[in-house]
């Protein structure tokens, strides 16, 4: 054999280990036969109707401002008079009924049964997507409907069936009932195993779930922006601690509207101020009254309701509100019984993952940050989706508050996020969390990759790990003008996310400059490494400069945060520049081949070369592969071992230590 063959028969052996390596887990996946998926919506995501009148129970636009239209006069006594013990009173005398009307409808008795059991959910078939159609599925004007449209991409419309929650049951009813709804589904489907996701406070009942029929019948569980361990501010209202942030107010009208213009006016104008002592001066007036006579028979007998308070609030929660009730003894009883039960299962959440985990279920948990919390407790400053505080949907993570970071000590940690608000290490299962910076609680969207992460977690057939998919790692962060879900911080360069930056990805982009290759959004981001907003040949040729060691201003690759991304690719740039360009390219790769010669144990760069292909071969000798692109189905890669421990006791505080001020999103 000749050298010259010898050469082409080791590039030909290379491209052909290389083919059948990425060939078999792409066949596999082509005969896998994928789980259903069951999704449990989250909160007031399906309607509840009144059939007395066919319109919505709880939310209504018209009763909301019958309510307040009610309650204005009264109100306007109020910031016209002295403000005295007996003017507070008035106002109570004249609101606190007309509240207690608009929630009736969804209260529950004091026993904590509901109280109109006729008032019931919109829509709840038992059904596939496919049986009951998209459109049927999706008049509920639930939050999630880009979820399911990503589901049903990844499994088919017959095996996605999607649990719409009736809020104010006992968690272990509705356990009973996702129970009902997979027996139903193993049977149309005839499938072993589903996949069983919630979201919001559909993690509640997963979890309730799980803890009272455990997983034989599991085979995935999916947290999305779950309560599966409460609400903070929750938690501080069941004990009386109604306070309002004002500051947290301005940043929440200004993430709500985009910008800071209303807050700003309302600053200058001192209204909010206004408003707000004059919420705190009512509360201290009159704090009984409002719980007593409005919240706890609106809320406070609602099991579901009292599933969001956190486990190291309970005992107070409990003490502070069964003071306030007017039900018996008896009542009070059978409610707390309801309560307790629920609460021993959040206590033991984590253990019970565990023991899913051991009994073969995958488990993974998606965790949203960098938004203002509700205003209305101590805890505002708690960074989170806007629904739910980040701390409570990860499972305790350790979090910066709200446009902070975390302290410079926490720089190295191997689960600090790459902006240093997130520690993941104190997790309940850090391995298996992921964390979107940028994105509210439920704003999915299946036009670009977002909803395919989650279909990737919902279907994995094994464990998967935050070390598993280059495309979808531990921290994320969600443009919600692109609609593109992509790594926190990448390496601008390493265009196909393997954490290099070497002569593939050279080559990926010079193959998407002649329409050889699709590049994600994600992925252009990576290749413009002038950063001019186009992808063009002489982006892949400063890869192979930086590859080589060849030191010019435009080809250092720089960490990125994917906040914007522009798809303007100018073909006719492209080809002109391309004119120019072929002979400094061949001389970017020849000065490759030296560089990786110096680095092995070859007597020179010369000899090194003389073993190699010439620089044609190599070109044309890598495989015709599409690497993992975060608008391309991937295959995750095989399962790594770790040697991360859970904490035993979850920091959910933001630590004490000085803190850098960063702007909010």
């Amino acid at each position: 054999m000749t050298k010259f063959t010898w050469k082409k028969g080791i590039s030909l052996l290379l491209v052909l280990a290389l083919a059948v390596s990425l060939a078999v887990p792409a066949l596999a996946a082509d005969d896998k036969d994928e789980n259903p998926i069951l999704i449990v919506s989250g909160f007031a995501e399906y309607t509840l109707v009144d059939p007395a009148t066919g319109e919505s129970a709880f939310g209504n636009t018209d009763a909301i401002i019958n309510t307040v239209t009610g309650v204005l006069p009264s109100l306007l006594t109020l910031l016209g008079s002295g403000k005295t013990q007996a003017d507070y009173d008035a106002f109570c005398d004249a609101a606190l009924p007309a509240v207690n009307a608009l929630f009736d409808k969804i209260a529950c008795n004091p026993d904590g049964t509901v109280k109109y059991p006729e008032v019931a959910i919109k829509t709840q078939t038992k059904g596939s997507v496919e049986t009951l159609g998209l459109d049927y599925v999706m008049q509920a004007d639930a939050f999630d409907k880009d979820l399911v449209r990503g589901a049903v991409d990844a499994v088919g419309a017959d095996k996605v069936y999607v649990y719409g929650l009736d809020w104010r049951l006992d968690p272990l009813v509705v356990a009973d009932d996702i129970n009902e709804w997979i027996q139903m589904i193993k049977e149309e489907t005839g499938c072993a195993k589903v996949s069983l996701a919630g979201i919001s406070m559909g993690g509640v009942m997963v979890s309730a779930y799980v803890a009272k029929y455990g997983t034989a019948d599991i085979s995935n569980i999916t947290m999305i922006s779950a309560a599966w361990t409460g609400l903070s501010y929750i938690g501080k209202l069941f004990t009386g601690g109604v306070s309002v942030d004002e500051q947290g107010l301005y940043n929440m009208l200004t993430q709500a509207i985009g910008t800071d213009v209303l807050s700003n006016i309302l600053g200058s104008t001192n209204i909010l101020e206004q408003a707000i002592g004059l919420v705190d001066a009512l509360v201290a007036a009159d704090g009984d009254r409002i719980f007593s006579e409005c919240l706890i028979p609106a809320f406070g007998y609602n099991p579901g309701i009292w599933s969001f308070v956190p486990a190291k609030d309970y005992e107070a929660a409990k003490s502070f509100m069964f003071a306030r009730m007017t039900s018996t003894e008896e009542e009070k009883s059978a409610l707390e019984a309801k309560l307790d039960a629920y609460h021993e299962i959040q206590v033991n959440a984590k253990s019970t993952l565990e023991k899913a985990q051991e009994d073969g279920v995958c488990v993974a948990i998606i965790s949203n940050y960098n938004f203002q919390m509700p205003p209305v407790s101590t805890t505002s400053a708690m960074t989170g989706d806007q629904v739910i505080e980040t701390a409570h949907t990860s499972g305790f993570a350790t979090c910066a508050e709200i446009g902070k970071t975390l302290p410079d000590s926490y720089k190295d940690g191997k689960y600090v996020s790459p902006d240093r608000m997130i520690d993941a290490s104190t997790c309940y299962f850090p391995q298996q969390t992921w964390f979107v910076k940028n994105m509210k609680h439920v704003e999915f969207s299946n036009e670009k990759n977002q909803c395919k992460f989650y279909a990737w977690l919902m279907t994995a057939d094994k464990q998967v790990t935050v070390d598993d998919n280059s495309d979808y790692p531990q921290f994320m962060v969600y443009n919600a003008e692109t609609k593109v879900l992509s790594p926190l911080a990448n390496i601008r360069g390493d265009v196909n996310f393997d954490g290099q930056v070497n002569l593939v990805d050279a080559r990926l982009v010079l193959r998407y400059t002649k329409s050889l290759e699709t590049l994600s959004e994600v992925a252009k981001e990576a290749a413009d490494m002038d950063e001019n907003n186009n992808v063009n040949i002489l982006d892949a040729k400063a890869i192979m400069n930086f590859y080589a060691g060849i030191d010019t201003a435009d080809n250092t690759p720089s960490l990125f945060t994917t906040d914007s991304v522009t798809n303007e690719d100018t073909g006719a740039e492209i080809l002109d520049q391309a004119q120019e360009s072929t002979a400094e390219i061949r001389d970017a790769l020849e000065g490759a081949v030296g560089q990786i010669g110096e680095l092995l144990p070859f007597n020179s760069a010369a000899e090194m070369k003389s073993v190699l292909p010439d620089t044609d071969e190599i070109l044309n000798a890598l495989p015709e592969i599409t690497f993992p692109q975060a608008e391309t189905e991937t295959q995750p890669a095989a399962e790594t071992e770790t040697d991360a421990q859970d904490a035993d006791e979850p920091t959910t505080a933001a630590a004490t230590e000085t803190v850098t001020e960063v702007p909010a999103a």
